[in-house]
């Protein structure tokens, strides 16, 4: 068989979306051993997503962010609060809706030379099992996620989350049994992620299609992330038209009471 179509063309993003003067692993920084632990901290913060929202332990996962955090998946785009009511509603599902697991593997994280912004980009592998027509199936997926941070009031936050597709394969669990899925269905989909979205789409998602690590918007999220570190009030979102809008000096004095398990908000000082 010829293979006439590149599924997954890997380009090096513009010059103009790299921040020269961001603090990064083996920086020129002032002091490193400081900037290293800030990293550090950031890494473990941002490493609680496999670990916590797969264990469905809910009050460690908002730990990871402040109340006015936006993720953007796949599957859902809204809200912390949506997208953790979606996420246990996912859960009660079972079988009919589909099963969600991560490995989290290596990670880059960058700041700004003031230490309270930072972008975690992150190597992952999202498992997802379905059943689909009656074949239990496994989607494996090889993405990037990218967790925008902060720092407010000493103390390190996520406030938005987004990922993107590199490539991804579909495996029946069984070996003995067959789906068959038309390739014509398939190609519809973004390269990166096009099983997964056909998959996600034949339990009644309504999948998100500009999560493509091979389009356009892979540009537009790395320019996102440098405008982020240099302090720009962006609209984080994917495609510059949904999503919230962060800047320095615009959130609530907010704080989570990890003996509590509560979130507390006073009005800014």
């Amino acid at each position: 068989m010829t293979i006439t179509k590149d599924h997954y063309p890997t380009i090096e993003p513009p010059k103009s979306t790299y921040l020269p003067h961001a603090l990064r692993n083996n920086s020129r920084g002032i002091d490193l051993d400081k900037e290293a632990l800030e990293r550090f901290k950031i890494r473990e913060i941002c490493e609680g997503w496999g670990s916590y929202r797969d264990a469905a332990e809910w009050q460690n996962y908002l730990s990871m962010f402040f109340p006015d955090a936006y993720i953007i998946t796949s599957w859902h785009t809204g809200s912390l609060d949506t997208f953790l009511q979606a996420s246990k509603d996912a859960f009660a599902r079972g079988p009919g809706f589909m099963y969600i697991l991560h490995r989290m593997l290596g990670c880059a994280v960058e700041t700004d030379e003031e230490l309270t912004r930072a972008v975690c980009k992150m190597k992952v592998t999202i498992t997802v099992r379905f059943n689909i027509d009656g074949v239990e199936t496994d989607v494996d997926s090889d993405c990037r996620f990218f967790f925008f941070l902060e720092k407010r009031e000493g103390r390190w936050g996520v406030v938005f989350f987004t990922l993107l597709f590199d490539k991804d394969r579909l495996v029946p669990v069984n070996p003995g049994r067959v789906l068959k899925v038309p390739e014509e269905e398939v190609e519809r989909f973004p390269s990166g992620y096009r099983y997964l979205a056909w998959a996600e789409e034949k339990v009644g998602v309504n999948v998100r299609l500009d999560l493509d690590a091979h389009g356009p918007e892979k540009n537009a999220l790395y320019a996102k992330c440098k405008g982020w570190l240099e302090g720009e009030d962006v609209l984080v979102s994917v495609d510059g038209g949904n999503g919230h809008r962060f800047s320095k000096g615009i959130y609530r004095s907010i704080c989570f009471d990890f003996a509590q398990g509560i979130w507390s908000e006073a009005s800014p000082t």
